[in-house]
């Protein structure tokens, strides 16, 4: 067992990835900054014995993507690799700083859903959902996919960690130990503290606790996990329905290319969460935005109706992918007075994110300083929008959107753009 990862630094695995910085690692297996295909990427070194790797068979707009697996051997000493795509950041990270507000945990969650749901679809089981396993890539917030197991395998004989559900190592491998997990991260993304329990193994929830997450998260930890609820429920509850919507299951991908002979054996994970290490200087901030500050709003009377324009026609996406579209678009609504008070056109740039179901569930200004009144009107419409969200292999996904609204004494002119 190696645990000094640190002195591979500088060595060349199987002849094509170069190990250069470290980022850390544990007792079984270490990350390296590294190169493919000319772009940064990360690669995990590890000691265990081999198991087939499910990661490098996906593809999700919020999972992690795995470039290659392989063997290599260093001073007799057999390891295995995996190559993968390089995080910027590591909510890990961010929550050791500060908590997360509550807009900013319903953005985080989405994306979490949306990726451990498409697993579950697939008879996979993530296994190791934690703050430290949900990074930001370019603009994207990704989950590892790495390590995962299938639904149905021997139970683990791995120590229960933190995250890990009361059953954890006695029963089947099963996606319920997803949802208790989520609900582990979601006390500590908001609070920065682990749950906390009673004598008779019930969480003792904290006060402060938001909702809906506090609902969310009374329903994720349950011990007995025959009456824990699903991931779709988690959904339905985070968007305010009461019932889970119902959850069509995409077909199971074709088994990805063979590696040559010397990388197709599989491989083992460690049971740490390896890529809370993975990220690398510099990049997206998707977690570091500040919480937002409440400003007043201005009494507004007389509000004059302004018409809804078409929606938006949006080109169509690549090859293999269905592009979203705006489904309903809604006119910011502001007073006759404050109309009259324009002089040629105030434009007012808001950013939204979508979830699969296309509703918005975070809007946030990309101008500002324009005027407080009309950027607080079109922030208000921007969260009325709806969506056909894009599909990937058939699957709804979520997306983000740039919408103007151009101010004028005759109205307000509204475009959208979708942006990636």
């Amino acid at each position: 067992m190696m645990t000094e990862w640190a002195q591979w630094q500088g060595e060349v695995v199987d002849g094509e990835f170069h190990l250069d910085r470290y980022l850390g690692g544990g007792a079984h297996s270490g990350v390296f900054q590294t190169e493919f295909r000319g772009q940064k990427a990360a690669i995990k070194i590890l000691s265990d014995e081999p198991r087939h790797e499910w990661g490098a068979e996906l593809s999700h707009p919020n999972l992690i993507r795995i470039f290659r697996t392989g063997r290599w051997q260093v001073d007799d000493h057999p390891m295995h690799y995996v190559v993968m795509e390089a995080a910027d950041e590591v909510l890990s990270q961010v929550i050791a700083e500060r908590p997360l507000t509550a807009e900013e945990a319903r953005e985080m969650l989405t994306p979490v859903l949306e990726a451990v749901s498409y697993l579950h679809g697939r008879g996979l089981v993530h296994g190791r959902i934690k703050p430290g396993n949900i990074v930001s890539a370019g603009e994207q917030l990704k989950v590892s996919s790495d390590g995962l197991r299938q639904a149905g395998e021997a139970p683990s004989l791995a120590v229960r960690g933190a995250y890990d559900a009361p059953e954890m190592g006695e029963r089947q491998v099963a996606p319920a130990l997803d949802v208790w997990a989520l609900g582990v991260t979601l006390v500590e993304v908001l609070t920065q503290r682990l749950p906390e329990w009673d004598d008779a193994g019930e969480p003792r929830l904290p006060d402060g606790l938001p909702e809906p997450f506090r609902e969310i998260v009374r329903h994720c930890l349950v011990p007995d996990p025959q009456h824990r609820c699903t991931v779709a429920e988690i959904s339905t509850r985070l968007s305010g329905g009461t019932t889970p919507a119902p959850v069509v299951l995409p077909p199971r991908p074709e088994p990805a290319e063979q590696q040559p002979a010397s990388n197709r054996r599989p491989l083992t994970i460690a049971a740490a969460a390896v890529v809370a290490v993975l990220a690398v200087v510099g990049g997206s901030r998707l977690f570091r935005s500040s919480p937002p500050q409440n400003q007043p709003v201005p009494a507004v009377a007389n509000r004059e109706p302004v018409p809804t324009p078409p929606a938006a026609s949006i080109p169509a996406g690549p090859a293999g992918s269905v592009a979203g579209k705006v489904a309903k678009q809604v006119a910011p609504q502001v007073t006759k007075k404050a109309r009259e008070s324009v002089q040629g056109t105030v434009k007012v740039l808001v950013r939204v994110r979508v979830n699969s179901a296309g509703a918005v569930f975070s809007a946030k200004l990309e101008s500002r300083g324009v005027s407080r009144y009309f950027e607080k009107a079109a922030l208000q419409a921007a969260r009325r929008w709806r969506f056909t969200a894009p599909k990937v292999d058939g699957h709804a996904v979520s997306s983000s959107w740039s919408l103007e609204f151009d101010f004028g004494q005759s109205g307000t002119e509204m475009h959208a753009r979708a942006v990636s």
